[in-house]
């Protein structure tokens, strides 16, 4: 009996330990981020697309506890041309429809709580809220009625900037493979609430280093 509790404590003490967050633990977190977001028109109605872009992405997090982290984040997108069909626009003579083509950069920040459960690798859940802005610039209306005469209207439009305001909760798995190291993937649901509300998912894949201050 003896030699079967020996080799059963050995055996437990070779799998991976199930434990909890480090409280005082501050961490910081860099790496790319993909994103899929509908892009919609700066002005006027017309088609939307699905964007896909990938970006870079800075966190902090700090745990208050052994299971509940609190984080900021900060995140940004490559430039990127979109081109909408059917979009009309007002002018002083009338409406004037076509394809209106911009060059797209979002930036954003957030912060949160994340409840944390595990040691090696982790498990995150949690709830961030914070602010996106997006700059459409390069703007010009397009007729491409004729497909071998496009051309612009003319109509000089300007740059534009919206804010809104972003709610989004967090599901994610972090592997701490070395001494104040790790890896993450922590997946978020961006809801965008203001300007042109939309749902889109960032997913950052981040290195972190760790300080243990007390």
């Amino acid at each position: 009996m003896s030699i079967r509790v020996v080799a059963l404590t050995v055996a437990l003490a070779a799998l991976p330990a199930l434990a909890r967050a480090d409280r005082g633990a501050l961490t910081l977190n860099l790496g790319p981020a993909i994103t899929a977001l509908g892009a919609r028109p700066s002005q006027g109605t017309g088609s939307t697309t699905i964007a896909t872009g990938v970006g870079g992405w800075l966190g902090v997090r700090y745990g208050l506890s052994n299971a509940v982290e609190v984080s900021a984040a900060a995140q940004w997108e490559a430039p990127a041309d979109y081109f909408h069909t059917g979009v009309e626009i007002g002018t002083t003579t009338g409406a004037v429809r076509g394809t209106l083509s911009e060059r797209v950069q979002r930036l954003g920040a957030l912060v949160g709580v994340h409840y944390v459960r595990g040691y090696a690798w982790r498990v995150h859940l949690g709830a961030e809220v914070g602010w996106t802005r997006e700059t459409f610039d390069r703007r010009d209306l397009l007729d491409v009625s004729d497909p071998g005469n496009v051309h612009s209207f003319g109509l000089g439009l300007q740059q534009r900037v919206v804010n809104a305001l972003v709610l989004a909760p967090v599901a994610g798995v972090e592997w701490q493979f070395a001494d104040h190291w790790s890896v993450s993937v922590l997946p978020r649901v961006e809801f965008i609430v203001g300007g042109s509300s939309r749902i889109g998912l960032v997913v950052p894949v981040g290195v972190g280093y760790s300080w243990y201050l007390f």
